[in-house]
């Protein structure tokens, strides 16, 4: 290894006493740089031991390479830290790292600079790599290394020392970070790094992966601009992208909202990101609004860092949902502040109080329940068609929400005559309607109130009740 005899000389005489000050002239032992002195490397190939604090998104190359990008940190480098760009010709010889906070040994790095930033490139000819648990434990051999990885005997001393590094930033360390967006402050169409737990994934028809996020706050209350009359022609307002999820998938909190982030089929070759059940910070995210739900994606621009339940960031999400959770009150939308509008009355009292989502995740699939919604839609909607020409009754099929899930529920028969003070004339219903679904002027552009209904769920097929469960509002009055 005479390649590193300048160096070895010249960080001797400079009096170094920190990792790889001391090393031997044995060739079972490789001489590891700390990220401080590898910046004064330029153009040496130099080897690393380092914690992972950053994951990038593995992508193609200008050429016909795949390329990774990954950030490190040490004990004397936690920020900004050091990026590495990993370089090969396929992607299962990219580190596929667990989590950040694992530990990557670099050999043969190339230490550049450019626009004054510092990076090293990894060449999957020259360069070896190897992924180590970055937890303390008593395992030191890597999880995964590169073919041509050589280990060599101080690694497990360089290890352990890096086991004992905290990985977790406190605030003052990660000022220069971009201050994570919570899920009740999201823009529309602006670069966001948000902090959330990944609760369920899923595919579309087209390939792509849906991930089901959420970080125990709500999604901004917004203006619905939904065609009436779409509901009725067969549109999906429930969920665009994907079917709607079986019983076994809701297993999700009972407040704060759900949001789908999609991951193009073209940047999801990240193995880490595809499992569920964990938290992350997702940067350079990009938000929208999709028949009124919020719907965000990852660009080949967005990075992923997972992060462990200690972490600062993911404990004040945790604190948030402990304190929503433990009363009623709290658990109601964030948005309806001070209290719901006095639309309507029902009969079941507060203490039946439940989210959407805690219904679609109860235990038993027949109960009744108070809770507070906004109606998205009403099919038909019009007074006039309110009732079915055959039978002079009510049958009319309304899509609600709160914070936490939208769906369809039905008004039949009796039920809509105490919900609607009877059959009254024409305009005194087209006003209720007006009333329930938010129309102040076009029935387009709408801002529905939020109101008390007492909803009962069913179902049609006792073969199968949870898979034809639907919900029937009975004991409500519109006012």
């Amino acid at each position: 290894m005479k390649w590193r005899e300048p160096l070895v000389r010249a960080l001797a005489e400079a009096g170094h006493e920190e990792q790889g000050a001391v090393m031997s002239t044995s060739e079972s032992e490789y001489f590891y740089l700390t990220l401080r002195d590898a910046k004064k490397s330029l153009n040496m190939r130099i080897n690393l031991m380092a914690k992972v604090s950053m994951i990038g998104t593995a992508l193609k190359s200008r050429g016909s390479d795949y390329v990774l990008v990954l950030r490190l940190v040490d004990r004397y480098e936690s920020h900004p830290g050091l990026s590495v760009n990993l370089f090969a010709d396929n992607l299962d010889k990219l580190p596929q790292v667990r989590s950040t906070g694992d530990i990557i040994s670099l050999h043969h790095v190339e230490m550049k600079v450019n626009n004054g930033e510092f990076f090293c490139t990894f060449n999957g000819k020259l360069s070896s790599f190897a992924l180590f648990n970055g937890e303390a434990v008593m395992d030191l051999s890597p999880y995964q290394r590169s073919i041509n990885y050589q280990a060599a005997d101080n690694d497990r001393k360089f290890l352990m020392q890096l086991r004992t590094t905290s990985e977790n930033l406190q605030p003052e360390q990660v000022l220069g970070e971009p201050i994570a967006t919570l899920f009740c402050n999201l823009k529309v169409e602006e670069n966001l790094t948000i902090v959330c737990k990944v609760l369920h994934a899923s595919e579309t028809s087209a390939g792509d992966l849906v991930l089901f996020v959420w970080d125990a706050t709500d999604s901004p209350l917004v203006t619905l601009q939904i065609d009436l009359d779409m509901e009725g022609q067969g549109q999906n307002l429930l969920h665009p992208e994907v079917p709607l999820l079986s019983r076994e998938a809701y297993a999700f909190p009972p407040v704060g909202t759900i949001i789908r982030l999609t991951v193009s089929k073209d940047i999801q070759n990240i193995s880490h990101i595809k499992g569920v059940g964990y938290w992350v910070k997702l940067g350079n995210v990009v938000f929208e609004l999709q028949s009124g739900l919020w719907k965000g994606a990852l660009t080949p621009d967005s990075y992923v860092q997972i992060l462990s339940d200690e972490d600062y960031e993911v404990q004040c999400h945790q604190r948030i949902f402990i304190y929503r959770n433990s009363s009623k009150v709290d658990r109601l939308p964030l948005s309806i502040f001070p209290w719901p509008s006095d639309v309507t009355e029902t009969d079941l009292s507060y203490s039946s109080y439940l989210t959407l989502m805690e219904s679609l995740t109860y235990p038993e699939m027949i109960h009744k329940f108070r809770t507070v919604v906004r109606v998205v839609t009403s099919c038909p909607w019009q007074a006039k068609d309110l009732c079915t020409p055959s039978t002079g009754k009510y049958r009319i099929r309304l899509m609600i929400e709160d914070s936490t899930a939208r769906i369809h529920a039905y008004i039949f028969g009796e039920d809509g005559e105490k919900f609607f003070n009877g059959y009254p004339p024409i305009d005194v219903l087209t006003e209720k309607m007006y009333k329930l679904l938010g129309i102040s002027g076009s029935p387009v552009l709408r801002n529905p109130p939020w109101v008390w209904c007492c909803l009962k769920s069913y179902y049609l097929d006792e073969n199968d009740p949870w898979g034809s469960r639907r919900y029937r509002i009975f004991g409500t009055r519109l006012i």
